[in-house]
């Protein structure tokens, strides 16, 4: 397992800010989750110094920083000179590039050189890639590679040179981000893995949009026509703030929670007005974490959050609809909503299960249920409904209603998934 890299940052575009946060320390969040616990930043910039680059941030607090001021070019001497003598292989990156995660946890993870290069740039990004630095084989170099250290110890010149050289003779693999799988497991969804050197000041709208439809996940409810829009709105603006992610968690728990009060209350507008809010403050979170690579395993609670609302406002409704009178049974469609949550959040799981283990995103069939099948989102726009209509009591019997005719549409399709699974899984044969 890889656990230290080396930064060339020879150029100001290190410190070009995109979402709230510098092209480097995005990189440098990056490589923590990547398991990386040391880097060496190889400088020829008088720019990038330990006051332009702070060596500890809360976002990676694992992460050892060393600042090692060079000349320009930076060279590969240079970066032998500070390669750590246990490390056989060494990454390392351009810190004046962008890249998806995804790109660069599949770096570390090679047990031989290689080096990423790209031959299919996605045309919304063609722009910020133009000035990359050079091409192999009708390949664009992506500013990452992974060199061994006596392979290293023997050559001369500018680094860039030599990894292309290495490409050249075949001492050093290519690893084609077009080839790259296109699916990402934490988004549900087909995104193909991005990368992009530090944008000119006319081209910065173009890369924080590219950064903004990364955090996008795929599978949206109905609910989400109208949320989707109004969070990249806001998303835009707060990223450039210094609110975390957890912040808005905490915000969005209260508001839950308050919706819970006034919804066993009887105070169902003001209710209805707190769940609202939280449908925008639910999903703006995880997007700020993702946007400004700020994720934490505490962040992994707020789905314990979100399974605890989904159940708190039926009973909260259930609770006052029954004492008022205005549902004598509140509480047995309360027990079928529970009971069809439950097998439906185990089907659901399935479902997500194979769609990681294929590399699958969710086909039409499950768009079109994760579209219009029952969630906390449509649930208050059923509530809003049976407000308007004068009868919110009736609420309650449609939500069951409508969970347990999502369940029986993702319960056979979970069945079906689990065995496609098992059919198509490639067996593995162990060693004699």
């Amino acid at each position: 397992m890889i656990h230290e890299c080396v930064i060339i940052a020879d150029h100001d575009g290190a410190l070009v800010e995109l979402c709230g946060i510098t092209i480097l320390e995005r990189l440098l969040r990056s490589l923590q989750r990547c398991g990386i616990s040391r880097a060496f930043i190889l400088t020829g910039t008088p720019r990038i110094n330990p006051e332009s680059v702070t060596n500890s941030s809360w976002a990676r607090p694992q992460l050892e920083l060393t600042i090692c001021p060079s000349s320009r070019p930076i060279t590969a001497e240079q970066a032998l000179a500070i390669w750590p003598q246990t490390t056989p292989l060494l990454p390392a990156f351009r810190a004046d590039t962008v890249f998806d995660i995804r790109l660069l946890q599949f770096l570390v993870r090679q047990t031989s050189p290689a080096a990423l290069f790209d031959s299919l740039v996605p045309a919304q990004i063609q722009p910020l890639v133009t000035p990359a630095r050079h091409s192999v084989a009708g390949k664009i170099s992506c500013g990452a590679s992974l060199v061994r250290r006596d392979w290293a110890a023997v050559q001369r010149g500018p680094w860039e040179n030599v990894v292309a050289a290495g490409v050249d003779r075949g001492a050093i693999s290519i690893l084609n981000v077009a080839d790259r799988p296109t699916y990402s497991a934490a988004l549900r969804r087909n995104l193909r893995p991005y990368w992009f050197p530090a944008p000119s000041a006319a081209q910065t709208k173009i890369a924080e949009n590219a950064l903004l439809d990364s955090v996008q996940k795929g599978s949206q409810d109905l609910p989400a026509l109208v949320h989707a829009p109004i969070e990249r709105f806001l998303l835009s603006h707060l990223c450039k703030t210094g609110v975390r992610p957890d912040y808005l968690t905490i915000t969005w728990a209260i508001t839950a929670l308050l919706a819970t009060l006034f919804f066993a209350g009887g105070h169902l507008f003001r209710g209805l007005l707190c769940a609202l809010v939280v449908g925008i403050l639910d999903g703006l979170d995880g997007k700020q974490a993702r946007i400004k690579v700020e994720t934490t395993k505490r962040g992994k609670w707020e789905h314990h959050l979100d399974s605890f609302f989904e159940v708190a406002w039926p009973t909260a409704l259930a609770y006052y609809f029954h004492a008022s009178g205005q549902l004598p049974n509140a509480y047995f469609y309360l027990f079928i909503f529970i009971l069809v949550q439950a097998l439906d959040g185990i089907a659901k799981g399935a479902i997500y299960y194979v769609a990681e283990q294929s590399k699958q995103p969710a086909g039409r069939f499950d768009r079109m249920v994760r579209f219009l099948g029952g969630r906390r989102n449509v649930y208050v726009w059923i509530l809003a409904a049976t407000m308007l209509l004068g009868v919110p009591a009736k609420s309650l019997i449609v939500m069951a209603w409508w969970e347990g005719c999502t369940a029986l549409l993702d319960l056979p399709h979970a069945a079906w998934a689990i065995h496609w699974l098992r059919r198509n899984r490639r067996p593995t044969t162990g060693s004699a």
